[in-house]
């Protein structure tokens, strides 16, 4: 959508980032498993927020997901066809700044039999399920139940926390529902997000801002528009990162400027 601006497209390593959810499903479902058992064990175990409990007391034991400038909604739609059917994802949060929101929320709502979206935050209270099926929006044509996962579309400008009202603080006011700035989550992923210098600053801000001791976070970038001091800023951030091996990107993308890197804390 053009009229979106440049988040309306699909950026380079957000194909590359598509198809090693698509054509690498069972590592990436095996990766969710290991992040929801780690969350089940932080959850018996009362942990604070830095290690994701607290608020992860209540509810179920799945996978909570976030996905920073999403843009149109489409990586987070091949995250939850690539998790379809099981519940290893519990929530997916799809963020951006507030004039994506429509497009991002169209997105979702053409991927029904997939995702459910609620209008709102989904950890505050659950949001309110929006239903774009003309039905139930929880069964099948056939009448049996469907796994979908719920699905918030939220504005989040990167490092701008509101810590008085406890909500991240965006340009939509109360029009337009934000991601709260006490959230954390299991794994946070996105494409194409450090391609300018001044965004490193804010962008690894609300890494740290969302992410506990365990989150692991995916994020793909082109030696082209991200320069080595991204990665330094990280590690001064306390953030270790390594590149996906080549054998799990397709053969396009291999050997080349393209990368998705897995970015975890350091402690």
């Amino acid at each position: 959508d053009w009229d979106t601006g440049i988040g309306g497209g699909l950026w380079s390593t957000g194909l590359a980032m598509a198809r090693y959810f698509r054509n690498h499903n069972y590592e990436v479902r095996n990766n969710l498993e290991r992040l929801r058992r780690t969350r089940m064990t932080i959850t018996r175990g009362g942990g604070g927020d830095g290690d994701g409990g607290g608020d992860d007391e209540k509810g179920g034991a799945g996978v909570r997901a976030l996905e920073l400038g999403s843009g149109n909604g489409f990586l987070a739609a091949c995250l939850a066809a690539a998790t379809a059917g099981s519940d290893l994802l519990e929530e997916l949060a799809v963020t951006d700044l507030e004039d994506h929101l429509p497009l991002m929320r169209r997105t979702v709502d053409a991927n029904a039999h997939l995702m459910e979206r609620v209008d709102g935050d989904a950890e505050q209270g659950g949001g309110i399920a929006v239903d774009r099926d003309g039905g139930s929006g929880g069964t099948s044509e056939g009448g049996t139940e469907r796994r979908r996962v719920k699905t918030s579309v939220l504005e989040h400008r990167w490092g701008d926390f509101d810590e008085n009202s406890g909500r991240g603080r965006g340009s939509g006011g109360d029009d337009a529902p934000v991601l709260s700035v006490d959230r954390k989550f299991d794994f946070i992923f996105g494409s194409d997000l450090a391609y300018r210098d001044e965004l490193h600053a804010p962008l690894i801000a609300s890494l740290d801002q969302y992410s506990h001791s365990r989150t692991v976070a995916l994020v793909g970038v082109t030696m082209n528009d991200t320069k080595p001091v991204f990665f330094d800023a990280l590690r001064e951030a306390g953030f270790k990162y390594e590149r996906l091996a080549d054998r799990l990107m397709e053969p396009e993308f291999r050997g080349t400027t393209f990368g998705l890197f897995a970015i975890r804390r350091a402690k």
